[in-house]
């Protein structure tokens, strides 16, 4: 805490000039630190993200090349079968045991044919056929003996694999029979030549590929970033690279880890990861159920990465020279239009509302001077309407006392009393009695101006209790107020001047017994209270008259409809207040919309709930 309050006293000492360099000096130095280490991130990302693009396309470009070879020695295989069936057609009696001129024709001939169909399909090294008797019929010429074929279980491979028709691949492997190189592995394919007259066996037919048939293509197309291609098949062997030396060799057990952690879990077709400081990119190809493997080095991979720090290293240190001169030119230029501006704020605070700042620039400091002088304006505007508002609001208060005496209603209602006491209707005169001292109770009642709906309803109940007792022929009604709205704030007396009216001026003029009905609902956030009434109702223009306040009659203002809707936009807002539909012979609606409860930030002890 010493070392804070230290601080702050030492920097409060300095010139504005130093503490514009004591701030943006290490806000600099850590904005260009920040900026090499993120630069060099997103710049080794990018590079990266590139990379593995760049490999998967390549990758793509060697399955496919892959797949073009071994569907080319599928093609051979099935156009070899003919052929050969032709050769058996032609020299039918060489499935003898005996060896005769003509068996040693045919074995020539199949040599030739063999031969020929290798000349059209490069991509297949070899051919060798096996008939049934055991002979062999390679396409090339060893001096080798072939013995070792009969040896190595691949005839019973292609019987068991039920091969004619589709295709027996054996996996990458390195022998001294069967192949025109013993010192190349090769990728055998493995086919049953069947009589296609007969269905007799034939023999079995084996084509050989050289595995740098697939090498050739894993050669990296960027010298610039060298990448390392392999193949890996089903026992985790690298059956084809450019490094001969890896060649049938396991890879890394980590490697392999993370292989079969892929395949156990989302088995992608293609992903990458990081080890050992290589990206390594795993692309599955289902043919031959083998994975093609590249990994580039990210060191050589990030060399120009690290250039470009270096060189943001510089230009940062260039920056912060120059950031030196500019913070001595900033402290001239914002220190003056700042003192000016402080000045004037503290005559604002003193009381006086005049002082005006002069704008000489269009920047930051121009705006603020212009935003105060606007400020300081709509200040004095401010204070003037409230003045206004509230000079508005007591001439209402005083309108709304006016209202709340009406002796001639107490009149009436008195005399309503005594004549019921005459007629020994006690019990009406008793509850009329009762709804009078309840109405002047909560009328008079100097708490809150606004009170609950809940309240204002008690109200309006006992005037239209008090009133259906004058009139009992005139009408009848009924109040439905939900519990949930009940709270709901509006001012006092906001009702009853609406209900009064609908009986003098729609009710009593009706000829018939009417209906008054006041209720309550929600919708959007807001709470509209409905006072309906079915009399006689009222032309537009009397409505635009009732809400202008005017009336045309009397030529004076309005206490009941009007006072109320300025009363609601006076506490609540202009979007709030009172709406009048009516039409001729059916009866009027009046709408009052208010405030939800909570909508406002209102304190609670603004609206009055229960007066006693």
């Amino acid at each position: 805490m010493k070392i804070i309050v230290y601080i702050r006293k030492w920097f409060g000492r300095l010139r504005f000039k130093s503490k514009v360099i004591a701030i943006f000096l290490p806000l600099l130095i850590f904005s260009l630190l920040i900026l090499g280490a993120l630069s060099s991130h997103l710049f080794s990302r990018s590079l990266i993200d590139r990379t593995t693009r760049n490999v998967a396309d390549e990758s793509q470009l060697i399955l496919s090349r892959t797949d073009y070879i071994l569907r080319s020695a599928e093609t051979a295989a099935n156009i070899m079968v003919t052929n050969i069936n032709r050769l058996y057609e032609t020299y039918p009696a060489v499935q003898t045991a005996a060896v005769t001129l003509e068996q040693i024709r045919f074995s020539n001939l199949m040599q030739s044919r063999l031969s020929t169909d290798l000349s059209i399909f490069r991509e297949v090294d070899a051919a060798v056929f096996v008939g049934n008797d055991g002979t062999v019929y390679p396409s090339y010429t060893s001096g080798r003996d072939e013995g070792g074929i009969a040896a190595s279980g691949m005839l019973e491979q292609v019987k068991e694999a039920d091969s004619y028709g589709t295709s027996h691949w054996f996996d990458m492997q390195q022998r001294d029979y069967m192949t025109p190189d013993p010192a190349s592995p090769v990728l055998t394919l493995g086919k049953i030549v069947i009589n296609i007259d007969t269905g007799e066996t034939l023999g079995t037919l084996f084509l050989i590929i050289k595995e740098e048939q697939l090498s050739a293509f894993l050669q990296s197309s960027d010298p610039a970033a060298p990448k390392s291609y392999y193949f890996m098949d089903k026992q985790l062997r690298i059956v084809a690279a450019a490094d001969k030396n890896s060649l049938l060799t396991q890879i890394e057990p980590s490697m392999a880890a993370e292989i079969g952690k892929n395949h156990a879990s989302t088995r992608a077709a293609s992903f990458s990861y990081r080890e050992d400081g290589n990206l390594v990119t795993v692309s599955h190809y289902g043919r031959m159920d083998w994975e093609l493997i590249n990994v580039v080095s990210l060191q050589l991979l990030t060399a120009d990465v690290r250039q470009n720090v270096r060189l943001t290293a510089l230009v940062g240190a260039l920056c912060l020279i120059f950031s030196l001169f500019g913070a001595s030119l900033l402290s001239r230029m914002v220190a003056g239009p700042l003192e000016r501006l402080t000045r004037a704020m503290r005559q604002v605070v003193s009381g006086d509302l005049e002082p005006v700042v002069e704008a000489k620039t269009e920047d930051e400091i121009g705006t603020i001077a212009e935003a105060f002088n606007f400020m300081v304006g709509r200040v004095r505007e401010l204070l003037h309407k409230v003045t206004q508002e509230q000079n508005r609001k007591r001439e209402y208060e005083l309108a709304l006392i006016s209202a709340q005496i009406k002796p001639h209603f107490l009149y009436n209602t008195l005399d309503t009393i005594y004549v019921l006491n005459e007629l020994d209707r006690n019990e009406e005169a008793r509850d009329t009695t009762k709804a009078l001292a309840d109405f002047y109770r909560m009328v008079l009642n100097k708490g809150r101006e606004l009170i609950i709906l809940e309240k204002e309803a008690e109200i309006t109940d006992d005037y239209l209790a008090i009133m259906q007792i004058r009139y009992p022929d005139v009408f009848r009604y009924e109040i439905d107020i939900p519990a949930e709205l009940s709270g709901t704030p509006v001012p006092k007396l906001s009702l009853q001047p609406l209900v009064e009216n609908a009986i003098y001026h729609g009710l009593k003029k009706k000829g018939s017994k009417g209906f008054i009905r006041i209720q309550a609902f929600a919708v959007d956030g807001k709470v509209f209270v409905q006072v309906i009434d079915n009399g006689v109702g009222m032309e537009e223009e009397r409505i635009e008259s009732i809400m202008s306040g005017y009336s045309p009659e009397e030529e004076t203002r309005s206490i009941g409809t009007y006072s109320v809707q300025q009363r609601l936009s006076l506490y609540f807002g202009e979007e709030y207040g009172l709406t009048v539909q009516s039409a001729l012979g059916e009866g009027t609606t009046v709408e009052l919309s208010l405030p939800m409860l909570g909508n406002e930030k209102r304190d609670e002890q603004d609206v009055q709930g229960d007066d006693r």
